[in-house]
């Protein structure tokens, strides 16, 4: 019943290829690149992305929902009615062609007015209730909803009962205040929103250099003639692939086949067919890259093979280097190194343009 947002891949899929796996495998290592790929151009290729910024009101929105809310004090109010803002006890139940469906029932649920954690229309009809009224709601699931997209654009009929209403007061963000969150760095209120700030900005840049990379990297490929590659090399990547999705369907604690209909709306068959596509373009891609850096002398060095392993085990607070690399597969690891190499290559020798939001 509630709204969720589709995960990202790209983490899943990094960590997935740097774990150790069973079997025989083709690594770049083992071929020519040159014999499986026929270089085009890869210099001065164009690429242009949203310039990195922080939106207004983001900083506020995750104070307010994030560090107030879950602090906020909560003081139940009678003699009126439902109102934008509050919290609202609730007990409902939704039909489906005049029968209760799974999933849409529950006794006791807490909701905030306005949060949109429900389906549009569900909130907005609660205003205007009185505490112990029922409402009926007349409304319809989303078209697509991605939760479930068997439902999207039923009817559905939800009998909502209200048991109580609360408002909440949000606790200032006093010196005392942000010091009790224990955040490293932040003492007072400029502190903590400059941390934020900062930490969206992050994030912005790096979906910026993503938009980037991928534009180079498909770009470089559509420059290229490519042969059949080594079946065993393709096979580890489409694997990784699997193994990505996988791991993305357990964050949700969902099964592969339920993830994908829900955010996909793919069946096994075609996300089979999606996962051996993938597979080979990104085969493809690696083959590219070690072929680029053959061609520009950018193949990780053996320093800078250790130098990063010093950096994970630290990073991610591995008790020692043999503990890191009994679970990492280090060959990965430096294939990964070397298209990092590749694409900061790229980068160097385009021409990169940040658009900004006025030239949008």
């Amino acid at each position: 019943m509630r709204k969720k947002g589709v995960g990202a891949l790209a983490a899943a899929l990094a960590a997935a290829m740097l774990l150790t796996a069973c079997g025989n495998k083709e690594y770049l290592k083992d071929i020519k690149a040159e014999k499986y790929v026929t270089l085009g151009n890869y210099i001065g290729i164009e690429a242009s992305a949203a310039e990195p910024v922080v939106e207004d009101g983001v900083v506020d929105m995750y104070i307010q929902m994030y560090i107030q809310s879950p602090n906020a004090t909560s003081e139940e109010v009678t003699g009126r009615t439902v109102e934008d803002g509050d919290t609202v006890n609730l007990d409902y139940t939704g039909y489906i062609d005049g029968e209760a469906f799974e999933g849409g029932s529950a006794t006791g649920d807490i909701l905030t007015i306005g949060s949109h954690q429900f389906i549009e229309g569900f909130e907005e009809g609660l205003i205007g209730a009185k505490t112990g009224e029922t409402v009926t709601l007349n409304l319809s699931f989303p078209d697509p909803y991605l939760a479930n997209p068997d439902l999207s654009g039923v009817p559905v009929v939800f009998e909502v009962k209200v048991n109580s209403i609360s408002v909440q007061t949000l606790p200032e963000l006093t010196d005392e205040f942000v010091q009790s969150l224990n955040m490293e760095g932040c003492s007072n209120e400029k502190e903590l929103r400059d941390a934020l700030y900062d930490f969206f900005y992050q994030s912005a840049v790096k979906s910026y250099d993503v938009s980037i990379e991928s534009t180079l990297l498909t770009a470089v490929m559509a420059n290229c003639t490519f042969k059949e590659l080594p079946a065993r090399m393709v096979e580890r990547f489409q694997k990784n692939v699997r193994d990505a999705m996988n791991a993305m369907a357990s964050v949700e604690k969902m099964t592969l086949a339920e993830y994908m209909k829900a955010y996909f709306d793919m069946d096994e068959e075609a996300y089979r067919a999606k996962f051996e596509e993938d597979g080979l373009e990104l085969a493809q891609q690696y083959v590219m890259c070690q072929a680029i850096a053959d061609a520009e002398g950018l193949n990780p060095t053996e320093e800078e093979l250790q130098a990063e392993i010093d950096h994970l085990v630290e990073m991610y607070h591995y008790e020692s280097e043999e503990e890191y690399r009994k679970i990492t597969d280090i060959e990965l690891l430096r294939e990964q190194i070397m298209k990092d190499k590749v694409v900061y290559f790229l980068k160097a020798n385009g021409k990169i343009e940040a658009i900004s939001a006025e030239n949008e």
